[in-house]
């Protein structure tokens, strides 16, 4: 079921097959050599006469530019609404680059929620996304879990 990010606010908020959509993120060429002279400075990434003639084509973003613009996206959206206490993993599966001008969303999906054995004060909730273009083009799929805090506990 697709729920607003912010209607969500504790780890017994989050149910199996909830699913929140972030916000759209747009992908400018300078945004992404900037990012890349700084964190990714591949040729593929920074200069796009050298990027014409990679296996690419053309210049595309760097993986790691991708993934933290579309969790910018999520948690702008409202997603965790500032209950998340970190994420123990994830994994990231990169299927097509991304180009300037693309404009990436993120759709995550509840796939398993578990209070902690030993800090009963949170939950770990897992997700998977999918994140795709403006064409409908699945560029990335991601799988992690999140510690999220857990309801206060009422005092009698």
């Amino acid at each position: 079921m697709r729920r607003s990010c912010t209607e969500v606010e504790w780890f017994e908020d989050y149910r199996v097959g909830d699913e929140f959509l972030g916000e759209p993120v747009l992908f400018s060429e300078k945004e992404i050599i900037d990012f890349a002279r700084t964190y990714d400075p591949q040729s593929f990434h920074i200069d796009p006469a050298a990027a014409r003639t990679s296996p690419y084509g053309g210049l595309i973003a760097s993986g790691i530019h991708s993934f933290a613009a579309v969790w910018g996206g999520m948690i702008r959206a409202g997603f965790l609404n500032g209950r998340g206490v970190g994420a123990p993993g994830i994994d990231i599966e990169f299927l097509k680059p991304v180009r300037p001008g693309d404009i990436l969303t993120m759709l995550t999906r509840v796939t398993e929620t578990k209070i902690s054995r030993s800090r009963p004060d949170r939950g770990f909730v897992s997700f998977k996304s999918h994140v795709t273009n403006q064409s409908e083009e699945e560029v990335m799929t991601l799988s992690f879990k999140e510690m999220i805090r857990a309801r206060p506990k009422q005092r009698p």
